[in-house]
């Protein structure tokens, strides 16, 4: 949809074909099966689809989506120990259903004067013709998944946005092209999550500055537990539990007892005790990081472009899958605002598409090669770029902590990490920490956060 929406100011006709039928009203869909599990929305993306669809953030306020921010209002255990609370804001992120982000972007999507949407329909293939210029893309093989029926729809451009089951790699065999280098890490993750929502007569202590939710990181390179419990709108909070090394966290109520005991603080099995269940559990296993680089494509097609996590799908444990999408949208349709040769297009689109996939990339990768569990080749420019994050998260300065949350947020390239006078920061606030005496000692190692904001360093 944000890339239909994107491109509908480019190009005079948008034909979508999505095999599933949009629901009337927020409800689950069959072509989602994550759907279910816990979503937020970075400043990256925030921007992005406001720019695409304007009114979204406060379509989704109205619906009560919090703005979430970790020291803020909510409290994170990290690696570290305790993040340290504060008064000031770093960085929000949107916490929001699935289900509620896509219904919102839906009708503001509808009715986009010059898109067709094709429902429960699905493409079998590419359609192409040999030119001077070499094989060309003209279009799409459209079925019908009710009826069986079949159609050719021509086109001077293909986008595949069809998500991480993408079939562009059968495709491109079938046309007898070889298919894009690619990279592979199986970070050995498995999701559960219950909707939760609070007793009736449920009363928040008032020495509970998190009123947005809890967060226990896993901890490298041995500990494979963690969870979280988040608000999300409508009042309503999410409980996820999180187990790698191929271990499955449960999906029997009467069990998450026993998995959160495991966990190295006890908050959040005490905070249960407020809420009442409004879902079974459900469960999801991470799928494998792959990023297939057409930018180094031997084999150009013009006329077809890949997008998204259809190119590159990543551990969404940084929330940054819907983010990407939708800043490849925009990308997508500078590109073609920019690039007038339709067969030079999708060449022009890979290169800058790879430059911007590099940060969520190391990102997350990066995160994933933290854990013993999880097999890949770790070269030492991957350990110094961990390390180095490590180092700048421990830091309690202001202004290091803004730049990493816009890192993390998508918002900074990652290449942005090193830049001296953050390090320099960084160092100093560290060395302010050792040698300053403070009257109200922070102990980041407690099973439960400090009662009260403690006021951090400039």
């Amino acid at each position: 949809m944000c890339t239909a929406r994107a491109l509908s100011d480019v190009f005079d006709e948008i034909v979508v074909a999505e095999s599933d039928r949009y629901p009337n009203d927020p409800t689950q869909r069959r072509g989602v099966p994550q759907s279910r599990m816990y979503h937020t929305l970075i400043e990256r993306g925030r921007r992005e689809i406001e720019a695409l669809f304007p009114g979204f953030q406060a379509r989704l306020e109205e619906h009560g989506a919090p703005r979430v921010g970790f020291g803020f209002n909510a409290a994170v255990l990290t690696p570290r120990g305790w993040a340290q609370p504060s008064a000031g804001l770093v960085m929000r992120n949107t916490n929001v259903s699935r289900v509620l982000l896509e219904s919102t972007i839906r009708e503001l999507f509808v009715g986009t004067p010059n898109v067709e949407i094709v429902e429960s329909a699905k493409v079998t293939g590419l359609l192409t013709e040999q030119r001077d210029s070499g094989l060309r893309c003209t279009g799409a093989q459209v079925t019908q998944l009710e009826t069986g029926t079949s159609e050719p729809i021509t086109a001077d451009l293909v986008i595949d946005a069809s998500g991480r089951n993408t079939s562009s790699p059968q495709w491109l065999e079938d046309l007898g092209l070889p298919l894009p280098p690619e990279e592979t890490l199986d970070p050995r993750l498995t999701y559960a999550g219950q909707w939760m929502q609070l007793r009736p007569d449920a009363e928040w202590p008032a020495k509970w500055w998190w009123t947005h939710g809890v967060f226990i990181q896993r901890v490298p390179p041995h500990d494979i537990r963690g969870a979280h419990l988040m608000r999300q709108e409508n009042g309503r909070w999410l409980l996820t539990m999180v187990a790698g090394d191929g271990e499955l966290p449960p999906n029997e109520e009467h069990e998450i007892g026993g998995f959160l005991a495991t966990l190295r603080s006890p908050l959040i099995a005490e905070m249960l005790d407020l809420f009442e269940p409004t879902s079974p559990v459900a469960r999801f296993r991470v799928p494998v990081n792959r990023w297939r680089h057409y930018e180094d494509w031997s084999s150009a097609l013009g006329g077809f472009v890949a997008m998204a996590d259809a190119v590159c799908v990543a551990n969404p444990n940084q929330g940054q899958g819907m983010s990407v999408a939708a800043a490849e949208a925009r990308l997508l349709r500078r590109c073609a605002q920019e690039t007038i040769d339709g067969d030079l297009l999708p060449e022009r689109f890979f290169a800058e598409q790879a430059r911007f996939v590099e940060s969520p990339w190391r990102i997350a990768v990066g995160n994933d090669l933290r854990f013993d569990t999880v097999e890949g080749p770790r070269p030492a420019s991957t350990r110094a770029f961990n390390w180095y994050r490590r180092q700048l998260a421990r830091s309690t300065n202001r202004k290091v902590r803004q730049h990493l949350g816009d890192i993390d947020g998508l918002v900074t390239p990652v290449d942005r990490l090193y830049v001296p006078t953050v390090a320099v920061r960084a160092a100093l606030n560290r060395v302010a920490e050792a040698v300053r005496w403070r009257r109200d000692e922070f102990d980041p190692f407690g099973p439960l956060p400090p009662e009260l904001p403690v006021p951090s360093f400039t």
